[in-house]
């Protein structure tokens, strides 16, 4: 049965009003997110999960079927035109080869499909969750950095959408294209995540480009309208207190919140 995927658009989508990203003004690639107005699409191959994103597609469980049906479409995308006893002999023998059922082929082919796909896809990963002591002591230096709040709505228009990770015992199975489609494939290589990432209640986001993508194309600048507040760590330095409020009332606006961490409720 195929899934019921929501990427890209946020009608009938539940998600909170506010979602979280733990940052720490230590560090200056962190503090892009308030003096740029930016949110950074990280590639996968910078995840701590070694295995976020990183499904393999599962070649060696199609049938003889399936893998003629594959092999007409790589045929196809190729551009080489033959007639149709030729191509139905060159498949035919692609199948008969089984190369697609060798973890050898699978494994030297999977390595040239992610480092393509890496360079590609951007992710931005969010949580629900601004008390999470995990993640402030992981991503906002043990409490002294800073956590922003946005307004997902806002955010998630500003960048195509998103949805909630979900997490499971055993991670999905994905079959090649035809098999499975490329919306499904990627649904389910993008929102699972096995179930000792949990604790992260997380949601994200992500975009794709076909031609790669450089670090100045993956920091994207969002409106002052998608930022609700800043909460600082309880163990942020005055310096770094006073910094980030400047910041705020500079680049983004008096609008946004600006909340101790002992303030949450």
């Amino acid at each position: 049965m195929k899934p019921n995927i929501n990427i890209g658009t946020l009608d009938n989508i539940e998600f909170p009003e506010i979602l979280y990203k733990y940052r720490d003004w230590d560090n200056i690639n962190n503090r892009r997110f308030i003096l740029n107005r930016e949110v950074y699409l990280s590639s996968p191959d910078q995840f701590e999960d070694t295995l976020d994103c990183k499904i393999p597609i599962r070649y060696d469980l199609m049938s003889e079927k399936q893998a003629y049906d594959f092999y007409e479409r790589l045929q196809e995308q190729s551009g080489i035109v033959l007639n149709r006893q030729k191509k139905r002999k060159k498949l035919k023998n692609f199948v008969k080869a089984k190369e697609y059922k060798s973890k050898k082929f699978n494994s030297e082919y999977e390595k040239i499909y992610f480092e393509e796909y890496f360079k590609r896809i951007g992710i931005l990963c969010l949580t629900a969750e601004n008390k999470l002591e995990e993640m402030w002591v992981k991503y906002a230096n043990n409490h002294s950095g800073f956590c922003i709040g946005y307004n997902s709505r806002i955010l998630f228009e500003s960048l195509g959408g998103g949805g909630k990770v979900e997490y499971v015992d055993t991670l999905p199975i994905i079959m090649p294209d035809p098999i499975m489609d490329r919306d499904t494939q990627r649904y389910k290589q993008i929102y699972h995540k096995l179930k000792e990432w949990e604790f992260e209640k997380e949601y994200r986001t992500q975009k794709f480009w076909f031609n790669g993508a450089s670090r100045s194309e993956r920091q994207i600048e969002i409106p002052k309208e998608a930022f609700h507040s800043i909460i600082l760590g309880k163990n942020i330095t005055d310096l770094n207190r006073h910094a980030i409020i400047d910041a705020v009332n500079t680049n983004i606006g008096d609008h946004v919140q600006i909340i101790d961490y002992n303030s949450i409720i």
